[in-house]
């Protein structure tokens, strides 16, 4: 009885921080709400294809790397308009920030359609080096993502400077810019090799679930992956109350995703199968 109480106490409380989170994110930035929601419907719609279209890139279903792709950077999307939301109104009307905000975007559908593109073809769109055309696409997605990770790099910058409204502006401001980091330097060593895999299988018919990650050798994903989203992982520590907790927080995610990049150059798996 007095646990049925407490739960039915707490629902709507539940739910009322679940409305404020999504108000939030709405408020942030309209365009990032808008692309997050389309993201996640068609991440969604490749989640699905995957039933019917049977066929592989890597040994991992052709429609296995636009769902994964369209739900992080739905993630990344809805964390940055998240993080925008604590900035004053005035500062949200910069064109600067509407401009850093405007290339996040177009570089993150140029990438989804590409990866699409490829995905329908079933072509690999990472490390496809087989023609000077597919040579030069990837390093233009390449190009994206650096500037997809700087323009969260400014937004963190942005938000930086107001850090003295509080506790969660501090920490979503410490979790773009060094999620913005961490992410950059491990891609970009991943970027520069022939593909993702350290010794082991070189296909992904043996990886771990949904994501890939190799258990027969290293995988360099898994560091670049980390390092990413430790933009949602920080401002997790302004739970605590603490400025400290959230440098506590940094410091945790710089050494789990260097600690992951040095097993994935040594060829150990994350899990081994």
């Amino acid at each position: 009885m007095t646990s049925s109480v407490f739960l039915g106490a707490s629902h709507p409380d539940r739910i009322s921080r679940g409305d404020a989170l999504l108000q939030r994110i709405k408020s942030g930035s309209p365009l990032l709400w808008a692309t997050t929601i389309l993201f996640l419907i068609l991440g969604a719609i490749c989640f699905l294809l995957q039933f019917y279209d049977q066929r592989l890139i890597n040994g991992a279903g052709v429609w296995v790397k636009p769902t994964k792709f369209f739900v992080s950077l739905a993630l990344q999307f809805a964390t940055i308009s998240w993080a925008m939301s604590y900035l004053p109104s005035e500062e949200l009307q910069k064109r600067g920030l509407l401009f850093a905000i405007s290339i996040m975007v177009v570089c993150g559908w140029l990438e989804q359609i590409y990866i699409v593109f490829r995905a329908m073809q079933a072509q690999a769109s990472h490390f496809n080096l087989d023609t000077p055309l597919a040579a030069t696409f990837y390093s233009l997605m390449g190009v994206a993502a650096v500037l997809l990770t700087a323009t969260s790099f400014y937004v963190g910058y942005r938000l930086w400077r107001h850090r003295a409204k509080g506790l969660w502006p501090y920490a979503a401001s410490v979790g773009l810019m060094a999620g913005a980091v961490l992410g950059t330097l491990a891609g970009a060593y991943l970027s520069a090799q022939a593909g993702h895999a350290v010794g082991g299988d070189p296909t992904d018919t043996t990886g771990l679930g949904l994501f890939g990650w190799s258990t027969t050798g290293g995988d360099l994903r898994i560091a670049h992956f980390v390092g990413l989203h430790a933009s949602q992982f920080i401002p997790l520590a302004a739970l605590s109350g603490s400025r400290n907790m959230v440098w506590v927080a940094v410091a945790a995610c710089a050494a789990i995703t260097i600690s992951l990049f040095l097993l994935s150059i040594a060829g150990v798996p994350l899990l081994r199968g």
